[in-house]
């Protein structure tokens, strides 16, 4: 894992304008962006003339499309209705990825609610990522499971409970020890989470936060209980060839927690911008100091 090569960024933790987003990828020298909201709309709602704005600026630029960052099943398991929205949201986000030659959809895992109680869930969870990989079959997009601490599948044990049951050419994981963090009951994250994923792993996402009591609060990169030394020579000895992709969240003002679980928009984007700068060059300070450590030992 190299900076800049390694690294990208999902598009918000910038700013909601793509012009912003172009020049500070362009100085960092990043390869490209994740997608999520823009122009102030959730990814979701994002135009046909949206997605063409931004598949030229991504031809222009010569950025890969990393990931689209779908909020897809963000909704209650036992909501039928909204089950079936997300369907069809998935369905449209397919094309999207094609339009910008995106490889991975991430998608989620439902809503931490009572289906917790049914020890179930982590079937019923994969009966219905299973309808995702049937839309998605024949096409080169892969889907990406985060583990959300709002979500059901939030911890690595969770995480395994559920993507070890779905095909591994369709299904795989987008790992966020940082989320670990935000689940009050949750032991904090470990670097033998990932060793334990990693067959699995398509996607990390980088960003970090402390716990006080049963809340999490975000902090840059490098300064929270995530211990990001370790993950990184951990995913370095592992061999992982993936991204490794910054998800700020933390500001200088404080971003509001309903906007932590579903990011989009310019409140979410706000101060964006120098608070990912922190980051990003705590990031490339911590990727140097394993490479030197590995390179002398």
């Amino acid at each position: 894992m190299k900076f800049p090569e390694s690294v990208t960024i999902i598009s918000d933790e910038i700013s909601q304008e793509l012009d912003v987003v172009a020049a500070f990828v362009r100085e960092m020298g990043f390869p490209g962006i994740e997608l999520r909201s823009a122009f102030g709309r959730a990814f979701k709602d994002l135009t046909p003339s949206d997605i063409s704005l931004i598949q030229a600026r991504a031809r222009s630029e010569n950025w890969n499309v990393f990931g689209c960052s779908t909020p897809v099943f963000k909704c209650p398991l036992s909501d039928r209705t909204a089950i079936v929205q997300h369907r069809e949201d998935f369905k449209r986000a397919l094309d999207v990825a094609h339009t910008l030659q995106s490889k991975l959809l991430r998608v989620f895992t439902f809503l931490r609610d009572s289906s917790r109680q049914d020890s179930s869930w982590p079937t019923r969870v994969a009966e219905e990522l299973r309808v995702l990989g049937d839309l998605a079959a024949g096409s080169n997009v892969r889907i990406g499971v985060e583990n959300e601490s709002s979500c059901l599948m939030a911890t690595a044990d969770e995480t395994l409970a559920v993507i070890e049951s779905l095909p591994a050419n369709i299904f795989g994981v987008i790992w966020d020890p940082c989320n670990v963090i935000y689940v009050p009951e949750a032991r904090l994250p470990e670097t033998g989470d990932v060793t334990r994923l990693f067959s699995r792993l398509f996607h990390v996402h980088v960003k970090d936060a402390v716990r006080r009591g049963k809340t999490g609060f975000a902090m840059p990169v490098g300064v929270g209980e995530v211990g990001w030394r370790g993950e990184l020579a951990e995913l370095r000895r592992l061999g992982y060839q993936g991204m490794l992709s910054l998800e700020t969240h933390w500001r200088l003002e404080a971003i509001k927690e309903s906007d932590l679980h579903l990011p989009a928009g310019y409140s979410f984007s706000r101060g964006g911008d120098i608070a990912s700068r922190v980051c990003v060059r705590n990031l490339q300070s911590l990727l140097a100091l394993e490479a030197a450590t590995t390179a002398s030992s």
